[in-house]
């Protein structure tokens, strides 16, 4: 069996999320009835004076599942996902979002600020097949996700500028469920297809990388929003809040799955 799995995961959630949220954060905010300010105090400051742009690309997931009987099949499958966030602080708009004591007469053109983070998962996993005409699918997975991720950034007030790449990976073990429904089932072709949706996806990071990338990110963007109120921003440092590093170990997508696959 061939999988084709057209789900995004996080890379199109997030981006497509704070897209939505930048882009009109009254008109948002309103119709879902959210009040961002709790969580962040002062955002539509923030937002007022910055400009934030998200995108992705992906390659979707194809995985090759060997039968071994009706009811039980090895997996293995690999995919790339990748998604960049972009802040910009116009030289015209330091005004808004700037510290009093800040100097003006230093800013040198736009504060930029761009994180870029591509993975590659790879998964190995076995495939329990239940329920009526074996529609039911339990997938228990082991992952491997090398990742790349850069910062860049500008500081038009302190001049500072950083530009890194890191390299990085994470180990995960999963549980998914999901349905396999057969398109045709009264016709006995040698190619059958299959419509894929998987409901959730709950595992837990043996090896999890995201607290580095959490830390170095943070330093990135506080390089990036010195001298202006972007510093003064509730986000805890790693020493300050040690329990992230077991938050970031949980690993929770809904509808991780969207596809076909075809069974030879």
């Amino acid at each position: 069996m061939i999988n084709i799995n057209f789900s995004s995961g996080w890379a199109g959630f997030l981006t497509a999320s704070l897209n939505a949220i930048t882009y009109d954060y009254e008109v948002t905010t309103n119709f879902a009835k959210l009040n961002l300010n709790l969580l962040i105090p002062g955002i539509s400051k923030y937002l007022h004076n910055m400009d934030f742009k998200g995108s992705m690309w992906y390659i979707p997931n194809i995985a090759y599942t060997f039968l071994y009987r009706e009811n039980l099949g090895f997996e293995f499958g690999i995919g790339v996902q990748s998604m960049t966030f972009g802040l910009s602080i116009y030289s015209d708009k330091f005004s808004g979002i700037v510290k009093q004591d800040a100097n003006f007469s230093s800013i040198n053109g736009d504060s930029t600020f761009k994180a870029t983070y591509t993975y590659i998962p790879i998964t190995f996993g076995v495939k329990l097949f239940s329920g009526k005409s074996r529609r039911t699918v339990n997938t228990f997975r082991i992952g491997f996700e090398p990742i790349v991720y850069s910062l860049r950034t500008k500081n038009a007030l302190t001049g500072d500028t950083i530009n890194k790449t890191y390299n990085n990976f994470s180990m995960y073990i999963s549980y998914e469920l999901g349905w396999s429904i057969e398109l045709f089932p009264t016709r006995e072709w040698p190619v059958k297809p299959y419509i894929d949706i998987s409901l959730l996806e709950i595992g837990y990071y043996i090896k999890s990388s995201a607290h580095i990338l959490y830390r170095d990110t943070r330093d990135a963007f506080l390089s990036f929003g010195a001298g202006t109120d972007l510093v003064d921003l509730q986000i805890p440092s790693l020493s300050e809040a040690p329990y992230l590093k077991y938050v970031f170990g949980i690993r929770f997508i809904l509808f991780p799955r969207i596809g076909f696959s075809m069974r030879f």
